[in-house]
């Protein structure tokens, strides 16, 4: 079965800009030309409109051209019928619609930034020439994304195909086709993002699902992702550790200072009492002179007297 849609997408500097290749003529037809489907609707005087933001480039089999643009008049009966067309370009503020009887006639100018992100695109059929500071990329080169992953639409800061083969070339597998570059690419993505252990056991069972083995071998061994332990917050540990430690050390040094203050404390209260013992002792034969001296008299001495 044909599949109806196919997306890829222009990744600049501050968006992603989806271009959708659409495979039903008659389902394109009516997008660019027929009211309420896409780019034309009829105005309160019933007259047929192009919607602001909008354009439709109808191409036909004999090298005619038929363009749709807002704030111009469209001219209904110069409008080409579906079977005349041999290719057909819509574009909106969200980005293109395509569709053509021989795909390679659909031309894809983007130029790059210095980032290697897209800093202008356009999409052209048949002969078209490159301008300067371009470059023709095809359909295929286009960014990607994984199915049912939103995250990856919307990024601002996604990497284009550049990126890709810079990666290829880094890594040395230069080997690689440009879709293995991709896959290289959104693996190596997946991995930079891996915060924890945690982390790393959900990303390697999620690409395994999503990957070639080969390619999932190639991009952790060029990003040294090997186990789980090393995602493990071993710094912090190490701090602690650390810190537990220096505080051992302390305590055992306070624990040493505290008995030698102790044994200070012990020798002082002995040399006190040592001292209070002489003062005592001479303080009683003291009092006893003082006694006798002071005293009565002996009773012969009284008797003499």
């Amino acid at each position: 079965m044909k599949k109806k849609y196919e997306t890829r997408y222009f990744v600049t500097s501050v968006t992603s800009v989806p271009v959708v290749r659409v495979y039903g003529k008659m389902e394109m037809y009516r997008q660019a030309t027929e009211d309420g489907w896409g780019v034309v609707y009829r105005d309160e005087t019933n007259t047929l409109t192009c919607d602001e933001d909008c354009c439709a480039d109808l191409y036909t089999k004999d090298g005619g051209y038929f363009g749709i643009r807002a704030y111009e008049e469209i001219n209904k009966k110069g409008m080409p019928k579906r079977a005349a067309c041999a290719a057909i370009i819509t574009g909106d503020s969200c980005g293109y619609c395509v569709w053509a009887e021989d795909f390679s006639q659909i031309h894809f100018f983007v130029a790059y930034d210095e980032n290697g992100l897209v800093d202008s695109y356009r999409v052209e059929y048949g002969d078209s020439p490159i301008y300067d500071g371009e470059v023709e990329v095809t359909f295929e080169d286009l960014f990607e994304r994984p199915e049912d992953d939103w995250r990856e639409t919307y990024r601002a800061a996604l990497p284009g195909t550049v990126e890709a083969d810079k990666l290829a070339e880094e890594s040395g597998e230069t080997w690689m086709d440009d879709k293995q570059r991709e896959q290289f690419r959104r693996v190596c993505y997946r991995i930079d993002q891996i915060k924890s252990a945690q982390d790393f056991h959900c990303t390697m069972q999620l690409l395994g699902y999503d990957f070639d083995k080969k390619i999932i071998n190639l991009a952790r061994k060029f990003k040294k992702c090997h186990t789980a332990a090393q995602y493990e917050p071993w710094q912090e540990s190490q701090e602690i550790e650390v810190d537990t430690t220096a505080a051992t050390a302390e305590g055992a040094q306070q624990d040493t200072t505290g008995k030698a203050e102790a044994i200070v404390l012990v020798e002082e209260r002995r040399e006190r009492q040592t001292q209070n013992q002489d003062h005592n002792d001479g303080s009683q034969y003291k009092g006893r002179s003082d006694s006798a001296h002071s005293g009565a008299r002996p009773p012969l001495e009284r008797g003499m007297a």
